[in-house]
């Protein structure tokens, strides 16, 4: 047999190794992979709102609490390891919602875009967030209802506000509306939006269908319309609201409302912070109950003030008095005014 002869065959015995190797182990596809976790954080910051968004390296703040809680929201970020944004979003003016805002602004290492409403106040908390943005050069978008914008692997459309002014200048209803939508999973973020807008939202046929409600105004009797609700149908229901509030939040109308539409309900005032973990299919829910405060009432040691814990307008620590025991009926025995505004007291009641 000649060498070309032997060539001839090696190589036909080749071309059947090969063919039933091909037969036996075809091309593997690689492992599909993991899929990306969607982490929802709803902060408790007491009768206020702060969320946060977060997936793989990209994060979304909306809203940042109430003034005079710059320590505790800038520490729930560091603690989630957020130093940049790609969105920052102040649903409307009001400073139970923006806040500590100013502070975040100045200190993330990046903040990509701030949405916001087109509605200004005249307050000084507002002034300080838009001189905060100027100084950092951060770009303002104001969303446009209807839009849709990619956010990491989540869909995120604006639904609110669709009116440029609203009765009352009500800076509730300028609320910024957003329904994120990941996988099989979405989330409904209304900020402090009330009757008005939830019923423009319904008469533009927006889809409001959400597994996870983030509630409007904190609970209040007018928001969670029975109307917006069964179109939300939502399985979860998580309300922001401070414990002892003085508005009552939430009332029993809306929590009538958000049950009889089979909603599980969670409160920061009840559960702490609750996060919704999402990979786009299921939906894991965990609560971190918040520590008790050292002191539940803080007297003012000038004016004679006494103020619940969770107040805005708490006095500077030099001038903290506390009381022992630690009751408002101690405060007025010793001799101090209960702040009407967080306090809820009236001498009558």
């Amino acid at each position: 047999m000649n060498i070309k002869s032997i060539m001839d065959i090696l190589t036909i015995i080749l071309i059947f190794l090969l063919s039933i190797g091909a037969v036996i182990c075809p091309p593997c596809d690689p492992p599909p992979e993991k899929p990306t976790d969607l982490q929802v954080i709803v902060f408790d910051v007491g009768q206020a709102d702060c969320t946060l968004l977060k997936m793989d390296d990209h994060a979304m703040l909306i809203d940042a609490g109430n003034t005079g809680q710059d320590a505790l929201v800038l520490g729930y970020l560091a603690e989630y390891d957020v130093t940049t944004l790609d969105y920052l979003v102040a649903t409307h003016p009001h400073a139970d919602h923006i806040g500590s805002m100013p502070s975040v602004v100045r200190t993330m290492e990046r903040i990509d875009t701030v949405l916001m409403p087109d509605k200004g106040h005249t307050t000084q908390i507002y002034g300080d967030l838009m001189d905060a943005i100027d100084e950092k050069g951060i770009p303002i978008k104001i969303p446009t209802p209807g839009e849709v914008f990619q956010w990491g692997a989540a869909r995120v459309e604006v639904l609110a506000p669709n009116s440029p002014t609203y009765r009352n200048d009500d800076l509730n209803e300028y609320s910024i509306v957003l329904r994120v939508e990941y996988g099989d999973t979405s989330f409904l973020f209304t900020g402090d939006a009330g009757e008005i807008s939830e019923s423009e939202q319904l008469d533009r046929g927006f889809l409001l269908k959400s597994d996870v409600l983030k509630v409007g105004h904190h609970g209040s009797r007018g928001s969670s319309t029975q109307q917006y609700l069964d179109a939300v149908a939502p399985s979860y229901a998580v309300i922001c609201c401070g414990a002892g509030n003085p508005y009552g939040h939430p009332t029993p109308e809306a929590l009538g409302r958000l049950a009889g539409v089979g909603a599980e309900i969670y409160r920061t005032d009840q559960n702490g912070t609750i996060t919704f973990t999402t990979n786009g299919t299921t939906i894991k829910i965990t609560t971190t109950p918040t520590p008790p405060p050292p002191h539940l009432y803080i007297g003012h040691k000038n004016n004679l003030v006494v103020h619940l814990y969770t107040c805005s307008s708490l006095p500077s620590p030099q001038n903290q008095v506390y009381f022992d025991p630690d009751t408002l009926e101690e405060a007025i025995d010793a001799g101090y005014n209960p702040h009407a505004a967080c306090t809820n007291y009236s001498p009558m009641s």
